[in-house]
This record gives C-alpha cells, structure tokens and sequence, in this order.
C-alpha cells in the first residue's frame, strides 16, 4: 500500500511539474482562448474516431485471447478494455488498465500468466503497428523534419522494430527454456510464436494494429482542425507517434505533462502556434477520457454485484 501511494505520489509530482514548466513558458491566454474557440462539430467527430479507436483495440485484443485458448464472449473483451481505458487515465489506484485486463481475463478462467502474455502481447503488436505506421510516414515525408531530427528518429524507430520482432525468436534459445526470469520470457516467445504463427493472423494483427492508431491519429487531426492547427494528415502522421511511444513510459500520470511537452516540441519543429498546439494535447487528454467513462459505469455495475 505504501509502494503504491509513493508511485502515485510520485507520478502526480512529475506530472504536476511537467505541467508547470510547460505552461509556464507558453501564454496561457491564448491557449484558454484556443480552447473556448474550438469547432464542437470537429471535436465530436473526434471522439467518435477515439471511441471507434477502442472498439477495434478490443476487437484486436479479443483474437489474440482466443489464439491462447481464452475463448470468452466478445462483449467481455469490449467491456473490460474500455474498463482498462478508464483505470489507464491516471487514477491513483494500485492496478492499472492492464492490470484490470489480467484479473478479468484470470477471474473467468485460465492462469494469470497467461492472461498477462495475452495483454502483453496485445501491447506489443499495437507498438508494432504504431512503429510501421510512423517509419512509413517517414519514409514518405523526408523533409517535414531537419535531417538531424529526421534520420536520428528513423533509425530510433527502426532500432525498436527490431527489439519487438527479436521476441518472436526467444524461444528458439535453449537458455530461455529454464530458470525463473530466463524461462518465463522463453514463455511469452511461445505464446507470441502461438499467436502468430500463421501469415493471416499476422496480417489480420497488424492491419488492425495500423487501423486503430490511424484511428487515434485520426483524432488528434480533428482536433487540431478544431484549435485551428490546419496542418495536413501527413504532419500527424509524422508527428504524433513519436509523442504517443514517450507517453508509454511510466513517469507520470496518463502520460500528462510528458505528452503536452513532446507535442510542442515536436510541433514547433513545422512552426505551428505554441498555444494551439497545448490546447490540442489537453483536448486530445479529455477525450480519452471522455471516452472511457462507459469503463467507469462497467466498473461500478461489476462491483455492485460482487
């Protein structure tokens, strides 16, 4: 209990001052008025690419289950990736929304372990697809950036790319056959070799992988349209990945604080207005919260029954 409150503690603190620096060196002033100006048609259309955005991440997640014998109703998946959504924004609790996925899944049958490869995989193959994406965008658009930001950001991209595909092949090393931490990744390789061991189903992951971050981008487009950022589609593209892989690292709260700091930095780099680009990255964090509270109303309805 202590650990937790010190985490969480910890994670307000480096949100609460990301948060101050960032705002401190941007006027506020026109990010309030950026924020009270936003088209509503465009942020509607947003939140409904967002929510399509997590349909198709549970759909997603929903067959890699299956592939590891989990064989639950669709409706389970879709209902507790949407309850992990909501426990993922920040909530001083002591389970994340992964965390919640792995009870759900271990609650209705099957081991814990293999409840988590089954998250952890999900997490893995949504990377891959949001690296592709992002390395194609790149490719694509070689000079939206100066060369010693384009070809540094590359070859980070495609550096990790790699480290996930190396996964696919630990299971082939006799030294990943045994011992607690050695044998337990040889594990998650057979799991990750037993859902993807067929040419379909990597192609159906990955289209699907690709088609909920082009969702998510989606989103932050119609909300940059809506704060009066009028870049093109390929800007997003180019620009936002590499936001969202900063935000998986667990520093702050929903990656708050982290996420606003990279849009500004990255977003100045094509010369767009500092403020509006604040006020896309806080629309963008209410949003997905927005969108997960049906995981809040599953979660109370869950626990009223227990």
């Amino acid at each position: 209990m202590k650990t937790s409150f010190l985490k969480h503690g910890g994670k307000l603190a480096v949100t609460a001052v990301l948060l101050f620096f960032i705002f401190r060196h941007i006027d506020t002033k026109n990010t309030v008025a950026s924020l009270t100006e936003v088209s509503l048609w465009y942020l509607l259309i947003g939140l409904l690419l967002q929510t399509a955005c997590n349909i198709v991440a549970a759909f997603r997640w929903s067959l890699i289950m299956r592939r590891i014998d989990f064989h639950f109703p669709t409706f389970f998946y879709l209902k507790s990736y949407f309850k992990g959504a909501f426990f993922n924004q920040g909530l001083p609790t002591s389970i994340g929304g992964d965390g919640m996925r792995i009870l759900d899944s271990a609650r209705l049958g099957g081991s814990a372990e293999q409840a988590f490869f089954g998250v952890f995989i999900d997490r893995v193959i949504g990377l891959t697809g949001l690296l592709l994406l992002n390395i194609s965008a790149l490719v694509m658009n070689r000079t939206l950036l100066p060369a010693k930001v384009h070809w540094p950001l590359l070859l980070i991209l495609i550096s990790l790319a790699c480290g996930l595909l190396l996964l696919f092949f630990l299971r082939r090393f006799s030294f990943f056959a045994a011992g607690k931490y050695l044998g337990f990744l040889g594990r998650l390789s057979e799991r990750y070799f037993q859902v993807y061991s067929s040419i379909s189903s990597i192609c159906t992951q990955l289209t699907l992988s690709v088609l909920v971050h082009l969702l998510s981008l989606s989103t932050f487009f119609m909300i940059g349209q809506a704060v009066g950022l009028n870049f093109p589609m390929q800007v997003y593209l180019v620009l936002v990945p590499p936001v969202l892989l900063l935000t998986v690292l667990p520093l702050s709260l929903a990656g708050w604080g982290i996420r606003e700091g990279a849009m500004v930095g990255f977003f100045l780099l094509v010369g767009a207005d500092k403020s509006k680009v604040l006020a896309l990255s806080v629309l963008y964090g209410m949003t997905t919260l927005t969108v997960s509270l049906p995981g809040l109303l599953i979660y109370l309805m869950q626990k009223s029954k227990l």
